[in-house]
Formats: C-alpha cells, structure tokens, sequence
C-alpha cells in the first residue's frame, strides 16, 4: 500500500487468495492497483491523441493556406475574364494554367464564352436578314392590309344581299309547309268523312234488316189476331147455344174479338208505316252511298294535291336549308375575313414594331466586340410604307 501510495505500480499484491481480513485487504489494494495502472493507461492515450490532433491542424491550417492562394489566383482571373465580358468583349480567353482542381472551372469559363461569341456571331449575322426582312414584311403587310378591307367590304355586301334572298326563301317554305299542313288536315278531315258516310251507310242497310224483321214480326201479330178473332166469333156461337148460362162468357169473347181488329188494325197501320219506312231508308241508303263515293273522290283528290302541296314544301325546305347553309357559310366567310382584316392589321402594326426592334437589336449587338465578324451598328436603309389609316368595315351583328 506504502508502494502504491508512492506512485509506483511495478508491485505484486501477495495475499489476495486468503479468506480473512488481510485477503480481504490484499484483494482491495489489487483493485486500487488495476485503477492506477488503468489510469496511467489513459493518460498515455490522451498524450498522444493530443499530439496527433495537433500535427493535424497544422496540416490542415497549411492546406487550407495554400487552398486559399490558389482559390484567390483563380478568383481573379475569373473576375478578369467577367470583367471583359461585361465591356462586350468576346474574345477574351483565362490563359493562366489554373491547379488541377480548378482547371473544369478554367475549360468552362473559356467553352462558356466561345459558345457565346459564336451565338453571338450568328446573331450579328441574322440581325442584318432581319432587318431587310422586317422592311420586305412591312411593307407587304401594308399592301395585304389594303387588300383584306376591300374583300372585307365586298363580302359584307354580299353577305347582307344573300340575307335578304334566304329570308325571302324561308317565307316562302313556311308558307309552303303551312299549305301542306293545311292539305293534310283537310285530307285527314275527308278520310273522316268517308268513314262516318260508311258507317252511316252500314247503319241503313241495319236498319232496313231491323224493319224486314218487323214487317215480319207485325205478319205475325196480324196472324195471332185473325185467329183471336175466329176463337172469340166461335166463342161467342158456343156461349149463344149456352143461353144464360153463357151469357157472361159471350161478353168476354166479344171483348177479345173487339180486341183483335184492333190489333188488326195496329198491326195494318204499322206495317203501312214500316213499308213507307223503308222506302225512305232505302232512299237515304242511296243517298248515302252517292255521298260517300262524291267524299271518296274528294279524298283522292286532296290526296293528290297533297302530295304536290308536299313536294313543293319539301323542295322549299331543301332550298331553304341549302340557301341557309351557304348564307351560314358566307357569314361565316365575312367574320372570317372581318377577323383577317384585324389580324391583318395587327400584322402590319407588329411587322413595324419588328422593324423597330431589328434596328434596336442592330443598335445593341454593336457593342460586342466578336472574331471574324463586324457587327452592324446602323439600321437598314430602306423603309417601308407607312401603315394604312383607312378603318376596316365594322363586323355585321
């Protein structure tokens, strides 16, 4: 323990087996001893991770010294290089040899420019097409501005004349199809006819059946009396044989005869009534039938002038449709040249504001300086014609 307390580890514990209080005490000072040697242990490793993490930083503080040096040798080339291309200058090229880890920088700073001066080559070289182009546009669209508003005008014309003529079609049609309307009620109108005179007819006929069959019913009847009338005459002699005893019998059977004539009578004054009858029915049967053959020439006939009536208001409807049809298209024809004289319009208004710009963009791309190429720095001479002042007809409603 005294060795321990010293400082000093190189000591062997003895007694640590032992079961009493000195193993006990052996056994404590070996673990106050495996701490110590622990701890040494420790500081050990810390030194020395100290003395590496201080060999690293200044490794590191040393790259980082040189990363900056070649960071700021190529931050100013490159701010070389920007500030030649904000002059205009295209032609500018970083020529420096950049560190291994800025030469991609270096390559697409110089591809970056190249492909804009060769851009920009082409566009000095379309600015000056455009420019000659934009005069060729301008002042063709001025001679199509004029053109579209005199087709515009003499479309418009034409559009409002073939209005007056579909309307005057369409009349006619509707009057053409109220006219077949009307036909073909009255056809419907005769078809009815001739079917109620049939049915009048086929009731005639009916009836003078009925009346055959009552003259033959009032036969009969006359028959019943004149036997009625034999039975009371023969009742009657039996009740005079009788005397008194028949006398109330006699009575009874003169009544019955009494009572036959005049069933006679009833039966001969209908029968002349149902004879009288059916010459009459006979007579409107004719009538009838007259009537319905008068009715069923009269259907033929509407139906005959139904059918033109019909063709001609089907002929109408098709003029009609196709005369619509080719005013809707020549409406649509004058909208459509109504709306290319605006976009004619804007046309030229935009072909000379082109104009402008192309002299603008000249103006512009002058102050780039490009290889192998001089940039335009004047706008083309020629001039295009001054845009129609004339208004363009109004649209029809």
């Amino acid at each position: 323990m005294e060795t321990l307390a010293q400082g000093s580890v190189e000591v062997e514990v003895t007694g640590v087996a032992r079961k009493d209080e000195v193993g006990a005490m052996a056994r404590s000072v070996q673990v106050f001893k495996d701490n110590a040697v622990a701890l040494r242990t420790a500081e050990a490793a810390q030194q020395r991770l100290s003395a590496e993490t201080e060999a690293e930083r200044r490794r590191n503080e040393e790259a980082n010294a040189a990363a900056a040096r070649e960071q700021a040798f190529v931050m100013e080339n490159i701010a070389n290089g920007l500030t030649r291309l904000a002059e205009g200058d295209l032609t500018y090229r970083v020529e420096a040899e950049f560190p291994a880890a800025y030469q991609r920088l270096r390559n697409d700073f110089n591809g970056a420019i190249t492909q804009m001066e060769e851009a920009m080559r082409a566009i000095v070289q379309a600015a000056g097409g455009i420019g000659a182009g934009s005069d060729e546009i301008a002042s063709a669209a001025d001679d199509l501005s004029r053109r579209s508003e005199q087709q515009a005008a003499s479309l418009e014309e034409t559009a409002a004349a073939l209005d007056e003529i579909t309307a005057t079609v369409k009349r006619s049609s509707a009057g053409a199809v109220e006219a077949a309307r009307v036909v073909t009620s009255t056809r419907s109108d005769a078809e009815r006819s001739a079917v109620v005179v049939r049915g009048a007819v086929e009731a005639m006929h009916q009836i003078e059946t009925s009346s055959q069959s009552i003259s033959q019913i009032i036969g009969v009847i006359d028959e019943i009396a004149f036997q009625t009338n034999l039975l009371a005459l023969n009742a009657g002699v039996e009740a005079a044989r009788a005397g008194d005893a028949g006398r109330g019998f006699a009575v009874v059977a003169q009544e019955v005869r009494a009572l036959a004539q005049r069933s006679a009578e009833a039966a001969k004054e209908i029968k002349t009534l149902i004879s009288t009858s059916s010459q009459q029915v006979g007579q409107g049967v004719s009538m009838v039938g007259q009537t319905g053959e008068a009715l069923q020439a009269i259907v033929g006939k509407v139906g005959e002038i139904d059918a033109l009536v019909s063709e001609i208001a089907a002929s109408g409807s098709e003029q009609a449709t196709g005369l619509h049809q080719v005013n809707t298209a020549v409406n649509q024809m004058d909208q459509t040249v109504q709306q290319n004289a605006a976009m004619v319009e804007q046309s030229t208004a935009a072909s000379h504001a082109l104009k402008g710009e192309a002299n603008q963009l000249l103006q512009m791309i002058g102050r780039f300086q490009v290889g192998g190429v001089q940039a335009a720095r004047a706008a083309p001479t020629r001039r295009a014609t001054a845009p129609p002042t004339a208004s363009r007809p109004l649209a029809r409603p």
